[in-house]
């Protein structure tokens, strides 16, 4: 059995939810399994409820689908590190190396050893291919987990935007590495400019993650395209930016967040491979290693959001970007390759 073809569950996303998996209801689930939360109505809860429990279900099953020649995003980013306003769109994706931005490998690694406890510049990513590897021309938006290559790279996603550390602005300024923002904005919507200036650095694009943080497929068809189309209204008011990525709450999509995503000119449901939690990874992987083109799932925690004992934002990603280091990855821009 091939890395591709496990399916193994990878959780809720969070430590303190025990969630059962139960089988699709219907074939046209994108993914093989879902997570059902044990408290119904969670999806109009306080934020700081939700935030930690974002990532849910499986994202093993989609990057099968996804083979052949893609769209081919290009840069929006300008040379003063604040992108332009189709940064995050289907035009406007670029390589973290060749968007005028300097790469990681020129952060200053005394400043990183002594701020961040040891860690070190992160390599360039690799130029990405001419031809992207994900087929997004196809005729529902595809559901993926991982990128097709064999380059040691891997993709950071943060989701929800619960937390506003102001340390962790300037840590992405510190190692300039890439990093794909899916927001929902019920937790966004109190602070719309602390991911202004995450966008304004350069280095963090802003992707759709519906408007109320729902179970997608508890929804009618109707009601998830309010969630889509609601939230790509948002960021595009407050952000002058045009998403073209979808992640579903939960891990759970079927065929109608599909359809949904497709009438906003959404070209994929992104999924991912592991989940960054309080003490470390959540592996699907059984032998808990990072695999070439492994999608990352993060979110914005920390103790104003969830609570005393929460690390700080900036801490959290200390530990996420050792254990990336420690495998012998580097980071890569999810748009380049989607």
């Amino acid at each position: 059995m091939t890395y591709e073809d496990q399916d193994l569950p990878i959780g809720c996303g969070c430590e303190d939810h025990d969630l059962t998996p139960t089988p699709d209801a219907s074939p046209a689930h994108a993914s093989r399994r879902r997570f059902l939360r044990s408290a119904a109505g969670l999806a109009v809860a306080a934020p700081a409820m939700l935030a930690a429990a974002c990532g849910s279900g499986s994202s093993s099953s989609g990057a099968k689908q996804n083979a052949g020649a893609g769209v081919t995003p290009t840069s929006g980013a300008s040379t003063s590190g604040a992108p332009s306003q189709s940064s995050s769109s289907p035009s406007g994706a670029a390589s973290s190396s060749g968007n005028g931005l300097p790469g990681p490998e020129t952060a200053d690694a005394a400043l990183l050893a002594h701020r961040y406890d040891g860690l070190k510049p992160f390599a360039p990513a690799p130029p990405p291919p001419a031809t992207k590897p994900v087929n997004t021309n196809v005729d529902l938006p595809p559901v993926i987990s991982h990128i097709p290559t064999d380059q040691k790279i891997c993709f950071l996603t943060i989701d929800d935007g619960a937390e506003k550390d102001p340390a962790f602005i300037q840590m992405v300024k510190d190692f300039r590495i890439p990093i794909t923002m899916f927001l929902a904005d019920m937790f966004i919507q109190d602070d719309y400019s602390y991911f202004t200036k995450l966008r304004d650095t350069g280095y963090c694009t802003i992707q759709n993650h519906t408007l109320h943080h729902p179970d997608m497929t508890t929804l009618s068809a109707e009601r998830q395209l309010a969630e889509v189309t609601g939230q790509q209204q948002k960021l595009v008011k407050n952000y002058n930016t045009h998403p073209y990525l979808f992640r579903a709450p939960f891990g759970n999509s079927n065929k109608a967040t599909q359809q949904a995503c497709k009438q906003n000119g959404l070209k994929a449901i992104c999924y991912w491979r592991a989940t960054f939690q309080k003490q470390g990874f959540q592996w699907q992987a059984a032998d808990k290693k990072l695999r070439p083109g492994d999608i990352l799932l993060a979110h914005f925690r920390g103790p104003k959001a969830n609570g005393k004992g929460w690390p700080e934002m900036h801490e959290l990603m200390t530990n996420l970007f050792r254990i990336v280091q420690e495998q012998g990855y580097t980071f890569a821009r999810l748009e380049d390759y989607v």
